[in-house]
């Protein structure tokens, strides 16, 4: 068996359930990165067990596909019964009332224009101000895998928001605890636990800092090969797109979207104000460079890990110059197998060059 599943066992895939509505509006909803997504709002239909009222339609073209019209009778399934997903639209019954759906020429938030990127479906609001994604943004910059600043979650940056309390990232680090205390659900404990919470969060390293940014097609591991590029989150001002596509994992997308963010005056702006306000903005150059005595060797975690965090054991090693791998290959030098390893370890072992190593033989192995 893996981690995720038994290979003794065999699913049984039941049929997707189904049911009719009618389609009554759509309403158009701005993501972090600007993304305009249509929703359709359709009557109440219980499907399953449960009451469905709005499906995403993903973009333009899937409504221009479809032939989908606001007041059409449309067949609706949850895909793997969990999901609500429009399968089509039941033209035969129309009736000649229903209206087409026309796509917003500018934000529905901010009113800016919107674009369409070559080679994209999807419609995006290029203004980094606008309201719909600066609340996105902040909630992924304190999300766990970012910043990690708990008790920051949805509810509460969308609450301070509203209330005028937090207006950018940068806000985070200025929050008016005093007139937080004020209001309800905010008792001491909570208001110690975020402020402890956001003074932690400054000395994160420079890869979950990069991540936090939410910079386009920059995840965890990019973010990563980024952060031990340079020795300063500035030197990115410095970098052509050409030079960025010499770093490893990143493409030409990839490099142009790191470019136009760090040559976006806004964007320096922004990221002025958290460095003064404490944030860290230091990179691992140095320590990823030949000086750790881990220099050269590639590590991979699988398994649940009962010493470390897994994230805390990716750190020691990166900290002492080793590198982590995505995925087991001729190129890994040592798998580290916590309890309930799954299909990496099978793998592994079929390559005689990966030293395989318990939790403990890896703690051993970091302390000598």
């Amino acid at each position: 068996m893996t981690t995720h599943h038994p290979r003794w066992a065999i699913a049984f895939k039941f049929k997707a359930r189904q049911g009719t509505s009618r389609l009554r509006k759509v309403e158009f909803q701005v993501g972090r990165t600007g993304s305009i997504t249509p929703v359709a709002k359709i009557d109440p239909v219980p499907i399953g067990g449960v009451t469905v009222g709005s499906i995403s339609l993903f973009n333009e073209e899937v409504v221009r596909e479809k032939d989908l019209r606001i007041g059409d009778m449309v067949l609706v399934e949850r895909a793997g019964d969990v999901i609500p997903y429009r399968v089509k639209s039941l033209p035969e019954l129309r009736n000649g009332a229903e209206q087409e759906i026309v796509f917003p020429a500018n934000c529905p938030v901010c009113g800016d224009k919107l674009v369409k990127p070559e080679e994209e479906s999807v419609w995006r609001c290029s203004n980094i101000n606008c309201p719909a994604q600066v609340v996105e943004r902040i909630i992924h910059f304190a999300s766990k895998d970012a910043m990690d600043i708990r008790s920051f979650g949805e509810a509460n940056v969308q609450k301070l928001y509203d209330l005028g309390l937090l207006k950018d990232i940068p806000g985070i680090y200025q929050l008016p605890f005093d007139q937080i205390r004020k209001l309800e659900g905010f008792g001491e404990k909570s208001i110690s636990n975020l402020q402890a919470a956001v003074e932690t969060s400054k000395k994160q390293p420079l890869h979950r800092l990069i991540y936090a940014l939410g910079i386009r097609y920059v995840g965890e591991t990019t973010a990563k090969t980024l952060a031990h590029t340079v020795e300063s989150l500035y030197d990115f001002k410095n970098y052509s797109q050409e030079e960025l596509q010499n770093l490893e994992d990143v493409g030409p997308k990839v490099a142009g979207s790191i470019f136009q963010f760090f040559h976006n005056e806004d964007n320096i702006a922004m990221l002025e104000k958290l460095e003064n306000l404490g944030v860290n903005s230091k990179g691992s150059k140095s320590q990823a460079g030949t000086g750790g005595n881990l220099y050269g060797q590639t590590f991979l975690f699988t398994g649940s890990l009962t010493i470390l965090k897994r994230s805390e054991a990716e750190e020691r090693v990166e900290k002492n110059g080793g590198k982590i791998m995505g995925s087991v290959s001729s190129k890994l030098n040592y798998l580290v197998v916590g309890e309930d390893a799954g299909s990496k370890l099978e793998k592994a072992k079929k390559i005689p060059s990966i030293k395989i190593l318990t939790e403990k033989q890896f703690m051993q192995f970091i302390n000598d």
